[in-house]
């Protein structure tokens, strides 16, 4: 087929878009339209090639494959490599195997897979995934796997038809389009992540490739048509943004504004012939795949720390993005094209052998554990606090909502093998942090405990999370947890522990609204003062309602730092920097906690729950800490590790001492 200027300077608009959203640039909120772009224009492409010789009935799909093979493999694989080399000199042992996991994953084309299924409460922050991007070469990659079967298997049964190509196009865009919307409201992560419900992007791209010779556009109308669609890609990416379902019915915008302009056919237009565009559309892929590693560099390197101005990190980024992007498309992609083309079969078989030797060192590291050796001692013990986590986290802590919708899954643990029961926990993944002090301190007594919790949902009945969804399974757990609280007798304490703030203001570190809760159903008020002033009133009326049926404890909120604790200290000793203790002023902590402190106070007097203050065993002179010497006591920015809850001992002790 022709090379066709216009789609490639579509590239050049799509990787620029996404680049500047990655790079967090004012103004274009909505750049990652830029990847459904990119989706439009494979699936015309590859329909182009597959029905192309199809109707000359010279279709191999062994041939299709090898092309598929050398366009994306080397790049990406060399792009792996670079990746491992430069994590060994600076990467503690659990960013390290993380990356090793997501290198291979990559390179195996299920890198989608293994981004949704991590997605979660405990999901390691975007910006430390080097190769989350990679997501969408995974989606791309599997379609070219399934797409040219399914049209050669329509081919061999109705014929090559366009009839039959767009009989098979139509059911599959059709079925990916109607599953949007019944998966993003449940799992919006597998909406985003998996193939299903992004088919219908790359058929709108096939569907504009089997009608292209009925559009007899003339000059003017063709370069009219090409603008309207590029005014529909650019006000997607300037004026959406991730509040949106994505993808979801605004995806149409982009999409459709990708295929008018290829629709268009405007191969001469100032568009189509403008020189930085087709610069930027060649080297597109390599600048998609080396953009996030810049992007994720820069927060590696904790800039903003040393004053560099956003603006300087926006222009900087953008700059080495496209130089290492030039760079992979001159030694990476055209020579790996030359190979197979000089050398057929036995140049491919050459190129084939740097994936298995990557993703043998990606094995290796992963079976190394991160290859821990490599590091100094100070350094391996920092990054061990990240993993220093209830050893029942993942049986007894419910971080998924699948586990959460399934009536018959177990909601409770028992800690300690005591028939007495001393306590009883409901909490979030807050308290699930603090259950080694809780089980050791129990033992201690020898009593045992029972935990309820679920991540991100608070232990109060008629509480709903709310994102762009609400999400009501947190509110059935609740109700879960009170009808087994009442087989219990009503002398055995009750603590509850949760990250009480979040929870009406949002994550502190970045001001997350996703785990906002409302109550019997309605959405909490987007007027701060008076969410607040409500979560107040339905917070006291509940610790008072649990405090009417035993004795109740609560712990006030656990100081939530500014950063991941291990993560930031751990890499900055790698970089040879000094690091104080991370730590934060008393006041940010009062200011932060203020609502609910004044809640539980109130219950405190109206009801008698009884109050434990973490803030002695975790804070002096004025600064609460999330290290000491060096050594972390937390897991991340806000959940204690069994370190950090072993300080809260003296304080459990006090609920075990009400059960004996």
């Amino acid at each position: 087929m022709r090379f066709r200027k216009d789609i490639n300077a579509l590239r050049g608009v799509a990787v620029t878009l996404v680049a500047l959203f990655h790079f967090q640039t004012p103004h274009f909120t909505g750049g990652f339209a830029g990847v459904d772009v990119f989706f439009v224009i494979s699936g015309y492409l590859m329909t182009a090639i597959v029905v192309g010789r199809l109707d000359a009935g010279r279709f191999r799909l062994r041939d299709f494959y090898a092309a598929r093979f050398t366009r994306i493999v080397p790049a990406l694989v060399a792009l792996c490599a670079m990746l491992l080399v430069f994590g060994w000199f600076y990467l503690d042992p659990h960013g390290y195997k993380l990356l090793a996991k997501h290198a291979g994953a990559s390179i195996t084309f299920i890198s989608n897979f293994v981004y949704w299924r991590e997605s979660g409460y405990f999901d390691a922050s975007s910006q430390t995934k080097w190769l989350l991007h990679t997501w969408s070469l995974s989606v791309e990659w599997q379609f070219y796997l399934i797409y040219p079967i399914v049209l050669m298997l329509g081919a061999r049964l109705f014929g090559a038809k366009r009839a039959v190509y767009h009989g098979v196009l139509g059911a599959i865009g059709i079925a990916s389009f109607a599953l949007m919307p019944l998966v993003v409201r449940q799992h919006p992560e597998a909406n985003f992540f998996l193939l299903p419900t992004r088919a219908w992007e790359m058929v709108a791209g096939g569907l504009v490739m089997l009608n292209e010779d009925r559009f007899k556009l003339n000059a003017r109308t063709a370069t009219l048509l090409q603008l309207a669609g590029l005014a529909a890609i650019l006000f997607a990416g300037c004026g959406f943004s991730e509040s949106l379902d994505w993808p979801g019915v605004y995806s149409l915008v982009p999409v459709l504004g990708a295929a008018l302009l290829i629709a268009a056919n405007a191969n001469d237009s100032l568009f189509a012939t403008n020189v930085p565009l087709q610069a930027l559309g060649r080297w597109s892929y390599s600048i998609y795949l080396w953009h996030w590693p810049v992007v994720v560099l820069t927060h590696y390197l904790d800039l903003g720390t040393l004053a560099v101005p956003p603006a300087l990190v926006i222009v900087g980024g953008l700059a080495v993005s496209v130089a290492l992007g030039w760079l992979s498309y001159e030694l990476v992609e055209r020579r790996a094209a030359g190979i197979r083309e000089r050398f057929g079969p036995r140049g491919l078989g050459t190129l084939a052998t740097a994936p298995v030797l990557v993703i043998a060192a990606c094995a290796a590291i992963g079976f190394a554990n991160g290859a821990s050796a490599r590091l100094p001692n100070q350094v391996k013990v920092v990054s061990a606090e990240s993993a220093d986590v209830d050893p029942r986290r993942n049986e007894c802590l419910i971080d998924s909502v699948y586990r959460l919708d399934d009536p018959k899954a177990q909601i409770g643990c028992r800690y300690g093998a005591s028939p007495k029961l001393g306590a009883i926990v409901w909490g979030d993944s807050h308290g699930n942090a603090v259950m080694p002090s809780v089980a050791a301190t129990a033992a201690q007594n020898n009593q045992s405990v029972m935990f309820y919790g679920t991540s991100g949902c608070p232990p109060f009945e008629g509480a709903s999370r709310f994102g762009k969804h609400t999400e009501e399974p947190c509110r059935r757990f609740a109700s879960r947890v009170a009808d087994d609280l009442r087989r219990y007798p009503s002398s055995v304490p009750l603590l509850v522990v949760a990250r009480f703030s979040a929870y009406v203001d949002g994550k502190n570190i970045d001001n997350d609204p996703t785990i906002l809760i409302g109550y019997n159903g309605a959405r909490p008020s987007g007027d701060p003062a008076e969410r607040r002033t409500l979560y107040a009133s339905f917070l006291t009326h509940d610790l008072c309602a649990l405090a009417q049926t035993r004795p109740t404890y609560v712990l006030l909120p656990i100081p939530e730092m500014d950063r991941n604790v291990p993560d930031y200290l751990s890499r900055l000793l790698i970089l040879g920097r000094h690091p104080d203790d991370v730590s934060i002023s008393e006041a940010e902590y009062t200011q932060r906690n203020a609502t609910a402190h004044a809640a539980i106070e109130q219950a405190a007097q109206q009801c008698g729950v009884k109050v434990l203050d973490p803030t002695p065993y975790l804070c002096r002179d004025g600064r609460c800490y999330g290290s000491e010497s060096m050594v972390p006591l937390y897991i991340d920015g806000d959940h204690l590790s069994r370190r950090g809850s072993d300080r809260l001992a003296p304080l459990f002790r006090e609920v075990f001492n009400q059960a004996s």
